[in-house]
Parts: C-alpha cells; sequence; structure tokens
C-alpha cells in the first residue's frame, strides 16, 4: 500500500539530502567493484568465509570502526557514537546454481549490459551487503550518523536458516539489542513492513516390512501414506489468515522411505513447507497437523535444522521461523518514508515481502522493529537472471546514508 501523507522533510534533512546526493555518485565505481569481488566467491550457506574477508578489507578501508567477525561468522563494522542503535543487515550467502546451462552469463562472472550488473547473489542478497556497507561509510563520511550509532552486518546462513546468525549474535556473542533492523533484501526501492513465517514439519506413518515379490506378507506404508496426504490438503482452507499478509499455506515438498526398492516399505515420511501467519507457535502448528493425520496413524514433528557456520561453530535448531508485522504507523515505517522524501521528493510504497529474511529472528523472535529496503528487484531472486539494477544500487547506499539523520529526527520530535 502507499500511504497517503507526505511527510514534512525539515531543512536540516534537505540540506543533508543535498550533500548525499552530491557525494554519492563518488563511490559507485567503489561500490560496484566490491560488489563484482563477492560475486566472483560461491558462498553457499556454510560457505561465507571469503566473501566475509572481503567485506572486513572494504570495511577497513572504508573507515569503520569496530570492524571484526562475529563467532558466527557474520562481518561486522561500525560507524557512529549515537544513543540510537540501528542494525543494517544483508546476507552473504546466495541459493545454489540449479543448472548453470540456464543463466545468460556466468553465474560467478559479474557482468554489465545496459546498466545492470549479472551475476550469482546479486538480487539475493550481495547488492544489499553493498548498499548497507556504503551507505553507512557516506553517512560516516558526510557526519550523518546524527545520534545513531551504525553496525553494518554483512550476514551468513540466511539462505538455509534465516536468522539463526543474527540470533546467536544477540544471545550468544553479547551483541546490545538494536533499537531497530534495516534489512537491504530485494524491494526495488520500496519499504517492507513483514513477512510470513515458516517452518518445516514432518509427518511419518509405520508400516510393515516384506519382500516385494510376497507384498500380501507386508504394510505398505507408502499406501497408507496417500490418505495422510488428502487430510493435509484439505487443511488449506483453515489455515490461519492475516489481513495484510494474507493466508497461511501448507504443500508436501517432498516424500522419503527406506531405500530399498525390492521390499515393501516399512515407513514413509512427509516433508511439509508451511507458511505462518503472526502468532502461529511449534505448539500450535503441531497440534493442528495432528488433529489431522493422527486418527490415520501419522506422527508429527518439528525437525531440527542442521546448520554449521563457516568457522565450524554449530547453530542447529528448530526448523522453525516465524512471521511478523510491523504497524504501518511505527516511528521506523516513518523514517524510511522520510528518508525517501528528502532524497527524492517522494514517499516509496509500502507494503510486505512474500519470502522470508532474517527479520524472523529481529522481529519475529526478538520484537525488534524491523523494516526492509533494498534496490534488488523480486523477480530476479533465485534465478538465472539474477542481477541489480545500477543505478538503483547507488540510490540504495544513499538512503541508507541519509537513514540515520531521519531516524534521529523522528525519534527526537
Amino acid at each position: 500500500m502507499t500511504l497517503p501523507t507526505r511527510p514534512r522533510v525539515p531543512a536540516h534533512l534537505t540540506e543533508a539530502a543535498g550533500r548525499v546526493r552530491a557525494s554519492a555518485p563518488a563511490l559507485a565505481a567503489a561500490q560496484i567493484e566490491y560488489l563484482s569481488d563477492i560475486i566472483r566467491m560461491r558462498t553457499y550457506t556454510g560457505e561465507e568465509g571469503p566473501a566475509v574477508e572481503r567485506t572486513l578489507q572494504e570495511m577497513r578501508s572504508g573507515g569503520f570502526d569496530d570492524v571484526r567477525t562475529a563467532s558466527a561468522g557474520d562481518a561486522l563494522g561500525t560507524v557512529g557514537t549515537g544513543r540510537y542503535h540501528l542494525l543494517y543487515d544483508a546476507h552473504l550467502d546466495h541459493n545454489e546454481i540449479a543448472d548453470e546451462d540456464e543463466w545468460p552469463y556466468p553465474p560467478l562472472e559479474p557482468t554489465v549490459d545496459d546498466g545492470k550488473l549479472y551475476g550469482l547473489g546479486a538480487s539475493d542478497c550481495k547488492a544489499g551487503v553493498a548498499s548497507i556497507l556504503y551507505g553507512a561509510r557516506l553517512a560516516a563520511e558526510l557526519d550523518l550518523t546524527a545520534d545513531c550509532t551504525v553496525t553494518v552486518q554483512g550476514a551468513t546462513l540466511e539462505e538455509d536458516a534465516e536468522g539463526f546468525a543474527m540470533r546467536h549474535l544477540l544471545e550468544a556473542d553479547g551483541f546490545p539489542t538494536p533499537d531497530a533492523v534495516l534489512l537491504a533484501e530485494a524491494t526495488d526501492l520500496t519499504l517492507r513492513r513483514g513477512h510470513r513465517g515458516r517452518c518445516e514439519v514432518r509427518v511419518k506413518v509405520r508400516g510393515k516390512a516384506a519382500h516385494a515379490s510376497t507384498p500380501e506378507l507386508g504394510d505398505n506404508a507408502i499406501s497408507k501414506m496417500r490418505p495422510i496426504l488428502d487430510a493435509l490438503d484439505a487443511m488449506t482452507p483453515d489455515l490461519p489468515t492475516d489481513g495484510t499478509l494474507g493466508r497461511g499455506t501448507q504443500v508436501v515438498t517432498m516424500l522419503t522411505g527406506p531405500h530399498t526398492p525390492n521390499s515393501v516399505p516399512s515407513w514413509c515420511e512427509a516433508t511439509i513447507d508451511r507458511r505462518l501467519t503472526p502468532g502461529e507457535t511449534p505448539e500450535s502448528i503441531l497440534a493442528e497437523i495432528g488433529a489431522a493425520v493422527g486418527p490415520l496413524g501419522g506422527t508429527a514433528e518439528l525437525p531440527i535444522q542442521p546448520v554449521t557456520s563457516w568457522t565450524g561453530l554449530d547453530l542447529s535448531g528448530p526448523a522453525f521461523f516465524p512471521g511478523w508485522l510491523l504497524d504501518g504507523d511505527d516511528p521506523l515505517v516513518d523514517a524510511g518514508r522520510l528518508t525517501c522524501a528528502a532524497l527524492w521528493d517522494q514517499e516509496p510504497p509500502v507494503d510486505v515481502w512474500q519470502f522470508s529474511t532474517n527479520g524472523t529472528y529481529s522481529a519475529g523472535a526478538a520484537g525488534i522493529p524491523t523494516i526492509g529496503y533494498g534496490p534488488m528487484e523480486e523477480e530476479y531472486v533465485h534465478t538465472p537472471l539474477d542481477q541489480v539494477d545500477l543505478v538503483k544500487l547507488l540510490k540504495a547506499a544513499m538512503f541508507y546514508a541519509l537513514f540515520p539523520t531521519a531516524y534521529t529526527h523522528i525519534r527526537s520530535g
């Protein structure tokens, strides 16, 4: 949705926006070079080390303070010393390549064509890292951190386990709880204030093994799974619904059983992808699914998501990622609108994501006000057309450079 009233831009923010617009182009070449460097690195989840080291190098050369690696492997650097603590987050891991032949350009060879930079992870989410890093750098160079301390997080592990690395940073590493989190995921220069959550559920039914030549001596678990699949499908109309985020979804994505093709299977397991509205819990989900499959002999469980960071840290935990939705009139949303109004004399649309982000922890679990803003476009995420528009890339850096001043104005007003 687009909010109908344009924020009034104070004079000091108009002046600051003018300096950001004038200074940002001088950083464009370096921003593109950094982004190209990390695109050349294959950084599947748990393999982000080289991109983290390159990001730390970029932070040091850009004048960041307290540049370091979190125990889970995230790249961290800080600018400003104000009382409001902002965490700028974007992740360095990317989705795995399904078929390289489908890509118009080699995935690990960044290619500029018609003002767009193509390459694996460009849209999810390496261009986001380049946006927040250069935005924070510009804020520091122009003395626009205002009353904010800004930490840039080149995050890890997001593709497989959204929020697990951030959870460890805040709950185990002693990182102070931010006043707000900004996620530089794909939004096409609009604001996002929430998304559905997700979880994985496994439903299992047991039978009796027998040689496939004498099936009458066994009890085929695959056959017993048929009515369970029907019962799971029948749940769809009754799944929880949110007025903004829409209805939750539930789909069986995998079926597994014993790897013995000449035996009657003694068990069969269905894996379910469940998309969640805010307020759902592991207990409520397992109760709903259990009520549907229990009478048919099925059992439901929430599995443990295995996660090991590139630093060797075991972060495995329940495969549950809660949904969240920030109020449309929250001060954080107002600060985002004000930033865009000051820079470009127009406010951005405010909407929600269809996919999941590290906001599952920051907002969904920890209750930290969270919004999203990034230059990438959702339609290219996890596709062979992975790309970012270079004009939008620089605009996103401008947004993150001015945001601390706008946020300070909103919070102090």
